[in-house]
């Protein structure tokens, strides 16, 4: 399956669209292009769609919160938005669903 990360900014906030697996294999490649968009002055909320992701692993589960102390450190937040029921089941047993902000659709970001 093909994986991608585009990315819109919006009026409060930078969206970030994630499609496929964020397994071993993609993992770094989202971390990277993540925190790329950090850099960007202009926002301080960064929503990541994950209504098109199918799979997350540990090393997604990794970059995630990596990504999440990388966004503390620099004063912004991060939310994550339309988990499907098998990749919230993961944040949820892992108990990072209470760390990291998890809303059901883009627009309750």
């Amino acid at each position: 399956m093909d994986f991608t990360v585009d990315f819109s900014e919006k009026d409060s906030y930078y969206l970030i669209k994630v499609e496929g697996e964020i397994d071993a294999y993609h993992s770094a490649t989202f971390k990277q292009k993540v925190k790329e968009k950090f850099a960007e002055p202009k926002f301080t909320k960064f929503v990541i769609d994950m209504s098109a992701v199918s799979y997350i692993d540990s090393a997604g589960l990794g970059a995630v919160v990596s990504l999440l102390k990388e966004a503390r450190n620099l004063n912004k937040e991060l939310v994550l938005a339309g988990l499907q029921s098998q990749v919230r089941k993961i944040f949820e047993m892992t108990k990072l669903d209470k760390i990291v902000k998890i809303v059901d659709t883009v627009e309750e970001a």
